[in-house]
């Protein structure tokens, strides 16, 4: 009995040590979103498509040294290609949920944190711009359409100050062909900027 007693203790102890070093958090920032395009064996890149995102996540210590760091973030994904002499925009919005784990060393008045980790996604918006003019997509299984799940990989590298305020940086790449168009693949890319701050200081 004693020795079960001691065992609920030890847990709930490590349980409230965990849980006391976590904090939530928000982030925001720059997207610098691109498309990898493969047809025929040939693959390109499009140009950088300037957009945002805005996460909130919750960084659960596991050690002073370790954390997981789920999220619910939006983001603009998207990239920019030349026809015919026109400039065309792709404006892409999802709903992603990543999931990050971070190693973590003390420095000056932070700490250095990296890792990465999978996440999901799921389209909301979408449309192609040229200009002033703008066409709306749909999501679905058509080739004129997109399809609405997105997954992928992401890697995070930034600074945590003592204060709460959080500076990274951030890529990540889809390994799902987003378009419907057969013999074509189009995956999305994306770097970002961010700007954050945590609630409880450390």
């Amino acid at each position: 009995m004693k020795k079960n007693l001691l065992v609920a203790a030890l847990l709930i102890g490590a349980a409230t040590a965990v849980s006391a070093q976590s904090t939530f958090g928000l982030r925001a920032g720059l997207n610098l979103a691109t498309e990898y395009a493969r047809q025929n064996n040939q693959s390109s890149t499009t140009k950088i498509a300037p957009s945002f995102h805005i996460t909130g996540y919750y960084d659960a210590r596991v050690s002073n040294g370790f954390s997981i760091q789920p999220a619910l973030s939006l983001q603009g994904k998207g990239g920019k290609s030349d026809l015919n002499g026109e400039t065309l925009t792709d404006k892409l919005l999802y709903v992603e949920v990543p999931v990050n784990f971070l190693g973590r060393v003390q420095a000056g008045n932070g700490e250095l944190f990296f890792g990465g980790g999978p996440y999901l996604a799921y389209g909301v918006s979408a449309r192609v711009t040229s200009g002033r003019n703008a066409q709306h997509l749909e999501f679905g299984s058509n080739p004129d359409q997109l399809k609405p799940f997105d997954a992928g990989l992401g890697f995070m590298t930034g600074y945590r100050f003592f204060s709460g305020l959080v500076l990274s940086l951030s890529s990540s790449a889809g390994f799902v062909n987003i378009g419907n168009i057969e013999g074509t693949t189009f995956q999305n890319r994306v770097t970002s900027f961010s700007i954050g701050y945590e609630f409880s200081k450390r």
